[in-house]
């Protein structure tokens, strides 16, 4: 069977990844695995009052309130009062974006956070802030304030929502809405690892192509911009600064991790607008990453110039890479290597459904930061995992479809080399695979020159269809016989030649002995034809030059010497036959 009909035999593996994925997906994304919450539990949606700059608001819902983007030093107030029920261990919950907080309770203070932060010049990290409300003598009723001050430019435009009930009911919901990032972000950094592994160890021992490198880096980003994002590290650990720091490095991290990837695995876009391109990527994280640990300039700042240069770049990169894949597509088409779909193929249809998930995300955060409010507290990047997702599936395919490809291309070289080195009569290698073993061989190795008798008389008598079916089957009994051999070849019409490599003792003699035992159990059944055979043998170690030549002139001169006997033996049954012993008796006397 063909290795292309192997292949297409072996593509449900496709679907079956197709249709896995998304009932994954769903499962950890539905509330399929959900666990009710053991107390009261409520979003404060309804019956803020607000106040900021000079707008003042009341009876409002924090989600429709649009601030715009925030100026340093800006400050909101919001309060509300906390619901009537009462919940063991009751908590207030929200987020806070680059915000210094301060919670009061009827005028009295019983929360503060990140003025550490804001004094030492440092960027306020994002932080889920859990105020109890157990300490409080009847706190249900009462009405609770709190006030975010901007510690940077743009650090939000919208309110956060504001969770009251038990903590544990609080941190549980939270994970349980996080299951998803969660799997997906631990998967891409596992397969990351997986990667990286892979990747070392082929550049060490077989090549030097990065690729595998770089597709590791594009899943450890991924994965770690998907967690840090969703706040799954910031939720879970005390470090928060640096969880921060890792979300927007790990993001500013996606465009070089993508266009290096692309141009280490197809060198064809290596040109000099893309080595530009490839400076700017390293630069942009660098810059941000110094300016940021100088306190010049947090990282956080950056992310408009991101959406310009991912946006730009996708522009000007996707095009290429479509149209060099359709340049391949044309040529493969019509070679035997050609398998229906390339590696190339599948990768560019994974890197540009990822771009495109990108793409609506980038727009939707923008739109609600600009037009909405809430960016920071309200937009998920759903499509952006997804497409990270799907990107990373597909550049697993890829390398699944790539090792296909090369097999396929290894088979039709070896294919070829072989209608090239056969001899088409007896399947055994010709002269010239002989002459090209001959001249490689070294070491300690042995060789066998056999000439088969009879076949002129054979071809003279009953024909060469009969003689050609007389070498085939002088060639299946020779690869019975000299089964681990190196080398079994046919150098002419009735010449063969064996080599053996690291040959055992007396493995010619046995070898030899084997082959004239199928022979005579051969002549046994056959009727029009006899086989027999001239053999000489001569190992690596007899020559005085211990060169291939040399120990094949001692082989072919022992084979001689036997053919000769074997002449002889004929010419004295002849006589035999003619004079009725007598002379052969006077030979013998």
């Amino acid at each position: 069977m063909r290795l292309r009909d192997y292949f297409h035999l072996n593509v449900w593996l496709l679907p079956i990844l197709v249709i896995l994925v998304p009932i994954m997906l769903m499962v950890f994304g539905s509330s399929y695995l959900t666990t009710p919450n053991t107390y009261y539990l409520t979003v404060l949606e309804d019956g803020w009052s607000v106040q900021y700059d000079k707008i003042s608001l009341s009876d409002t819902k924090l989600s429709e309130i649009n601030l715009g983007p925030s100026r340093k030093g800006d400050s909101i107030i919001f309060s509300n009062t906390i619901p009537t029920e009462h919940v063991p261990s009751a908590c207030l919950m929200f987020k806070s974006v680059l915000a210094v907080v301060t919670v009061s309770i009827d005028s009295e203070v019983i929360y503060t956070y990140g003025n550490e932060y804001l004094e030492s010049g440092k960027m306020i990290p994002k932080h889920y802030n859990f105020i109890p409300l157990n300490k409080l003598d009847n706190p249900e009723g009462k009405t609770f304030t709190i006030k975010l001050v901007s510690s940077e430019n743009n650090a939000f435009s919208g309110i956060p929502s504001v969770r009251y009930g038990n903590r544990y009911d609080l941190e549980q919901e939270f994970m349980q809405g996080k299951r998803l990032p969660l799997f997906v972000g631990c998967f891409l950094c596992m397969f990351a690892f997986i990667l990286l592994t892979l990747s070392s160890y082929l550049y060490m021992y077989h090549s030097h192509d990065l690729s595998l490198f770089f597709s590791s880096l594009i899943s450890f980003v991924l994965g770690a911009y998907n967690l840090a994002f969703n706040d799954i590290f910031c939720f879970l650990s005390d470090a928060e600064s640096f969880f921060t720091f890792l979300e927007y490095i790990t993001l500013y991290l996606v465009p070089f991790a993508i266009i290096a990837f692309l141009i280490s695995s197809h060198p064809e876009l290596n040109s000099r607008i893309n080595t530009i391109i490839i400076i700017i990527n390293i630069l942009f994280p660098l810059i941000a990453l110094i300016l940021h640990f100088t306190d010049i300039i947090h990282v956080n700042i950056f992310i408009p110039v991101l959406h310009i240069i991912a946006i730009a770049e996708a522009i000007y990169e996707l095009p290429q890479l479509v149209l060099n894949i359709w340049k391949e597509h044309k040529d493969k088409i019509n070679t035997p290597e050609y398998t229906g779909i390339t590696s190339d193929s599948l990768l560019v249809i994974g890197l540009a459904f990822f771009i495109v998930c990108s793409v609506i995300d980038i727009i939707k955060y923008n739109i609600l930061k600009l037009f909405f409010g809430g960016a920071e507290a309200y937009a998920d990047i759903n499509f952006m995992t997804i497409g990270a997702l799907c990107f990373v599936l597909t550049l697993f395919l890829s390398y699944f479809y790539h090792g296909i490809e090369h097999m396929n291309a290894v088979y039709m070289k070896d294919h070829l080399e072989g209608l090239a080195y056969t001899d088409s009569l007896t399947g055994l290698m010709n002269r010239a695979k002989c002459m090209q073993y001959m001249a490689s061989v070294h070491g300690k190795f042995a060789i066998i020159s056999i000439d088969m008798d009879n076949l002129k008389t054979v071809n003279d008598s009953l024909g060469h269809q009969e003689g050609d079916r007389m070498i085939r089957s002088f060639a299946d009994i020779m690869k019975q016989s000299f089964v681990g051999s190196s080398l079994i070849g046919r150098t002419g019409g009735d010449e063969f030649l064996v080599a053996i490599e690291n040959p055992d003792k007396d493995i010619c003699e046995k070898m030899i002995a084997d082959l004239k035992t199928r022979m005579q159990i051969f002549n046994k059944n056959e009727k029009n034809i006899n086989l027999s055979a001239s053999c000489g043998y001569a190992y690596s170690y007899e020559a005085d030059e211990n060169d291939a030549s040399s120990v094949f002139v001692l082989a072919d001169n022992r084979m001689y010497k036997e053919k000769e006997t074997h002449h002889q033996a004929k010419l004295d049954r002849f006589v035999n036959d003619i004079f009725g012993g007598s002379e052969s008796d006077e030979r013998r006397q």
